[in-house]
């Protein structure tokens, strides 16, 4: 009996840990369920070169916040954002989406922002700065052209669109077709007149109010032919179920 009992004892030891594994694999599971999906951002319509997260993108997909999308020569892509607006990204862009303060940052290329009546505020960093929208509740329209050598060149379509510092100084609210230019490290230059876009170029599909049409023409000459096809592709309707590289 004597010579049983090591054995005994490592059988008991073993089923010990056992119920241990299993109770901590339990916890994990049930802290797993608790804790909150990741939210989506919105819905993202791609058109020819898009890549969402390194992987190809086509048809529509739903963006995540930590999403990188990238246009190339010939892409575009729209993403509509509920609680904040429209984001068009013409060819050779680079935007990276984030979760709240900001909404995205803008790492190479151009990206349209057009918000909805009552949206969310909505921070697009890009260097130093960050656009924002400097009447939440009005309806506005900016651009963002970020430079190989880290200058930007930022315009306000219609509403006002506001710039501070990513700690958070106000530096300036343009007003419809003001422009303004960023050096790399963050300096001011001069606010100038928006050019108009010339009559002889074709209209863009209209996707806000009737008020902003000429400003919508204005918008699409900032940021290239690229910025029409995403605006088309979101009069479309898709079949498609929308799905992202990095869905929870």
């Amino acid at each position: 009996m004597r010579a049983l009992r090591p054995r005994a004892l490592g059988v008991v030891c073993r089923l010990v840990c056992s119920v241990l594994v299993l109770q901590l694999s339990c916890l994990d599971w049930a802290w797993a369920a608790q804790a909150p999906a990741a939210q989506a951002l919105g819905s993202m319509r791609a058109t020819r070169e898009v890549y969402l997260n390194g992987s190809p993108a086509t048809g529509e997909q739903t963006v995540y916040p930590g999403d990188t999308v990238r246009t190339g020569a010939d892409g575009a892509a729209a993403l509509t954002a509920a609680g904040y607006g429209l984001l068009i990204v013409p060819a050779q862009a680079e935007i990276t989406f984030r979760p709240a303060p900001f909404l995205a940052t803008l790492k190479q290329g151009s990206v349209e922002v057009r918000s909805f009546q009552g949206a969310n505020d909505l921070g697009i960093q890009f260097g130093n700065t960050v656009m924002y929208l400097a009447s939440p509740g009005v309806e506005s329209s900016g651009v963002i052209t970020l430079r190989p050598d880290g200058s930007a060149q930022v315009s306000c379509i219609f509403g006002a669109i506001g710039l501070r510092s990513v700690d958070g100084a106000g530096l300036v609210v343009l007003r419809p077709l003001q422009s303004i230019g960023v050096s790399s490290d963050g300096k001011l230059q001069k606010v100038e007149l928006v050019p108009i876009v010339p009559t002889s170029q074709p209209a863009p599909v209209p996707v806000m109010t009737a008020h902003a049409s000429r400003s919508l023409y204005i918008g699409l000459g900032l940021v290239g032919g690229g910025a029409a096809a995403a605006i088309v592709l979101l009069t479309r309707n898709s079949s498609h179920p929308p799905v992202s590289a990095s869905s929870p």
